[in-house]
């Protein structure tokens, strides 16, 4: 994988052309999911700009997909390089708590990918997808307890994730040894994890009764 702050920059950028290119003219409205994108981007720059003054950002609407596309892409330029720029300490604040500068780049990432995708479903194109999305597996990867944490659960031992890359790589998190597996296309992953599509219609594997009922925590 690319470094992570270099991907979110060339994502943001793929995003961007993707709605300018297909967005205009009669069909969905996209302004919603910009209006998402720039709280996201907001929260970012906060959490690296001043960090004593993290919090919810005040919600946000547009009026044209112009400007839409545009203040988020202020936005998000701004966030990607503070992100970039920030030391690795101290760590960054967050909704899950603090992160390094680059967890939180693969968090913002992820956002991309699950708007991205949702823009992509409304526009009735495929995005373009590498190995970027490397960074959101590991996102998910890390993040796989909050399903538990939701509903006040305790998360059993580690699972073994074998993830394949759009490049043909193969991709390995956790132990070898571990009995609880999800194998399968990395982005088939990545669109579960970010509840952009159910399991039955993707091409996941998951074994170990922990799996099992990790995907019915997660899908519910």
């Amino acid at each position: 994988m690319a470094d992570v702050f270099t991907d979110l920059q060339t994502e943001t950028e793929a995003l961007a052309e993707l709605a300018e290119r297909h967005g205009y003219g009669p069909g969905p409205d996209l302004t919603g999911h910009f209006a998402r994108l720039t709280s996201t981007a907001r929260l970012v720059r906060l959490s690296a700009e001043n960090p004593g003054a993290f919090g919810v950002t005040p919600q946000i609407s547009y009026d044209s997909l112009d400007e839409a596309i545009v203040t988020w892409l202020i936005e998000q330029r701004k966030a990607n390089a503070l992100l970039a720029s920030a030391p690795a300490k101290p760590e960054l604040p967050w909704s899950d708590g603090p992160l390094r500068p680059s967890v939180l780049a693969a968090a913002a990432l992820t956002e991309l990918f699950a708007c991205g995708q949702d823009i992509a479903d409304a526009l009735g194109v495929q995005p373009r997808r590498d190995d970027a999305i490397g960074h959101v597996a590991y996102y998910g990867v890390r993040t796989r307890d909050r399903a538990y944490h939701r509903r006040q659960r305790t998360p059993p031992g580690q699972f073994r994730f074998e993830l394949l890359a759009p490049s043909g790589t193969r991709w390995d998190f956790g132990p070898e040894e571990a009995g609880d597996r999800v194998t399968g296309p990395a982005e088939d992953f990545c669109l579960l994890v970010t509840g952009r599509r159910h399991a039955e219609d993707l091409g996941l594997t998951f074994s170990g009764g922990h799996t099992a009922e990790w995907l019915e925590l997660l899908e519910n």
